[in-house]
């Protein structure tokens, strides 16, 4: 994302503008886990927008600020602040501050999630994709996960599994460790398809959530998808994410609200091949 330049016209009536923009002080935000900062941080952000405490618009508070708000680092917090411009959450202008970016400006102004939010219209089309993507995503992730990222999946798979004992759904986590995989693949194009597909499947994610078999079943899928990226075996990954997705899909369409997508028309690694 291009950095707007200073303009040589700012002064301290300029600057004191910009000041008067910033919606929250840094006491909305709260010290965060160091197994996963990064993302931690962006998740903040993002229900400080969904509660309309941050608007488009909006100044966060500065890199400094936000570091002690949050009991972090300044190298985290510019991390964070990279991966919310890659994303489109985010603007930072030199000398200015960074602001929450406007609907007109976010992520849809992307051509490729712009023309994803345009076609996928039915959830059986965003199953489609999902076949289509996250198998490869966990195939890349096994070959390319830090041992930070890995670390960082473990706690949110642990993380779920506390909220599901608490009687959650745990569908924060469960978005949240798809996300941080595709994050593992080094692909900043990848994240930001996968982040918009999270937004448009969170719906019929907390559906399938509310059975607690489903609960539980999902958890152990994600931690044999872990271990297989963890063991570095790209084919094992890749096989156990496209179980998951047939899994979730097969529940979600068996309530009757859409047919299953056509297995004649499927190749044969989809067919069911074990319990994931």
């Amino acid at each position: 994302m291009a950095i707007t330049p200073k303009s040589p016209q700012s002064g301290p009536r300029s600057r004191q503008r910009v000041r008067s923009r910033q919606a929250v002080s840094r006491k909305a935000f709260r010290a965060v886990r160091k197994t996963r900062v990064s993302q931690d941080i962006i998740e903040q952000v993002r229900d400080l927008v969904t509660s309309g405490r941050l608007k488009p618009g909006d100044r966060l508070p500065s890199e400094r600020e936000l570091s002690q708000a949050l009991s972090v680092s300044r190298s985290s917090v510019r991390e964070a602040i990279r991966a919310m411009e890659s994303l489109g959450l985010i603007d930072a202008r030199a000398g200015e501050g960074t602001f929450v970016v406007p609907v007109s400006g976010s992520r849809r102004s992307d051509p490729i999630v712009a023309s994803l939010h345009q076609d996928w219209s039915t959830q059986h089309k965003l199953f489609e994709v999902r076949r289509v993507i996250e198998p490869d995503l966990a195939a890349l992730a096994a070959r390319r996960a830090t041992a930070e990222q890995i670390e960082r999946l473990r706690a949110i798979l642990n993380d779920q599994e506390a909220e599901i004992a608490r009687g959650g759904t745990g569908v924060k986590q469960d978005n949240l460790f798809h996300f941080l995989m595709a994050e593992a693949t080094g692909n900043e194009a990848l994240v930001r398809i996968v982040d918009s597909l999270m937004d448009l499947l969170l719906k019929t994610r907390e559906e399938s959530l509310q059975h607690d078999e489903r609960r539980a079943r999902s958890l152990k899928q994600h931690r044999t998808i872990l271990a297989a990226i963890e063991a570095r075996d790209s084919p094992g990954a890749e096989r156990l994410m496209r179980d998951h997705i047939r899994d979730v899909e097969e529940l979600v369409f068996s309530k009757g609200k859409q047919p299953i997508a056509d297995r004649a028309a499927s190749p044969a690694s989809l067919e069911p091949g074990g319990d994931a």
